[in-house]
């Protein structure tokens, strides 16, 4: 457990109110503060909550969600982990998170990949340096018979629900933001953190997620997995690294039909098709299906995008696509550089390999 503390400047935002006025609350003894050694007052979290409980204090939205967000992580995020956050130690993180899903200590799973977006890191280095060796990890327990199924099955739920939560946070995030939004003479521009709170003033620092949004449509995406395949961990990955970058994502899921996933295209109409291949071997019959869905697509001008696990190795005749990516990093780089980008990429923290 950590002490989350604000400063005068973050809690007049909290409260919308002046720095003043803060200081006279302080001065009144309405609401404890710590002096730091420069003589600048710092609030305990725990402090903010009882006064703004107390007395009543009307709170934006967006920073009730805030609030929220920072009493969990000091509930659940111990010292090491906050360390590991703000030196961007990747390796450390993933053997962290891996810790804590044998563990299975979901809070704490869920505190820590929340604080890493907080931060700034992207869905794309999430995903594929946290929680993928995470989770080969993992799976390595269980091929050697040290993981029984179930296991298996509970942390992998776990993790699910915990990316679930971080991606609610994030849309809520959006949603909020476009509310604290600001027009110029080429769109909306916020800095804006996962919670939402907008910052007119504030420095493009890496724990604020720098938002461009011009008035133009945004592409449509559709993130699926063929029929047979279960996995759908990576796909939420896809989903989110689409997400961030402006794309309108259609959610569709695991074991979808072919016959099913075509009705979709047609009533959606997006630009590109994402799908998650796990399974290391396919059937005849599964890979016809495939090819007919895969020129379906390209008789409407719809582009495939491939990823998962078994994508670059030959256990079976592979799928052709427009693209096949290898991690979500190489997927947002062919995104950028392939689509209209509605949001501007964070500044990632620097990190360490």
């Amino acid at each position: 457990m950590t002490t989350q503390f604000f400063s005068t400047r973050e809690l007049s935002e909290i409260c919308a109110v002046g720095e003043t006025t803060v200081k006279r609350w302080s001065n009144m003894g309405l609401i404890k503060h710590h002096k730091t050694v420069g003589g600048h007052r710092k609030f305990k979290l725990e402090d903010v909550l009882e006064f703004i409980s107390k007395n009543n204090i009307e709170v934006p939205p967006a920073q009730l969600e805030r609030l929220k967000l920072e009493k969990n992580y000091a509930e659940h995020l111990d010292i090491g982990s906050e360390i590991l956050l703000v030196r961007g130690d990747v390796e450390g993180l993933a053997q962290k998170l891996t810790e804590l899903l044998l563990a299975f200590r979901k809070n704490e799973v869920e505190a820590l990949l929340s604080k890493a977006v907080e931060q700034g890191m992207s869905f794309a280095t999430l995903f594929d340096r946290i929680i993928a060796p995470a989770m080969y990890h993992v799976g390595e327990l269980w091929a050697a018979k040290k993981l029984g199924i179930s296991e298996e099955h509970i942390i992998t739920n776990i993790l699910i629900e915990s990316v679930l939560a971080v991606k609610a946070h994030y849309e809520k995030g959006l949603l909020n933001a476009s509310r604290h939004s600001t027009w110029n003479n080429v769109g909306i521009n916020v800095n804006l953190t996962m919670n939402g709170v907008a910052h007119s003033k504030a420095k493009k620092t890496d724990d604020v997620m720098p938002v461009a949004l011009p008035a133009s449509k945004p592409a449509a995406v559709v993130c699926t997995c063929p029929e047979s395949e279960y996995h759908e961990l990576g796909l939420l990955g896809v989903s989110l690294v689409c997400q961030s970058l402006g794309m309108n994502v259609s959610y569709v899921g695991a074991a979808v039909p072919f016959k099913d996933l075509e009705h979709v295209v047609d009533e959606i109409k997006p630009t590109v098709v994402c799908m998650s291949v796990t399974i290391a071997k396919v059937s005849p019959t599964t890979y016809r299906r495939f090819e007919m869905f895969r020129k379906f697509l390209k008789k409407r001008g719809v582009r495939l995008i491939l990823g998962g696990q078994f994508i670059g190795e030959r256990k079976s005749r592979p799928f052709e696509a427009d693209f096949r990516a290898r991690s979500l990093e190489e997927l947002e780089q062919y995104l950028r550089e392939n689509f209209e980008v509605l949001y501007q990429p964070r500044n990632g923290r620097a990190l360490k390999n």
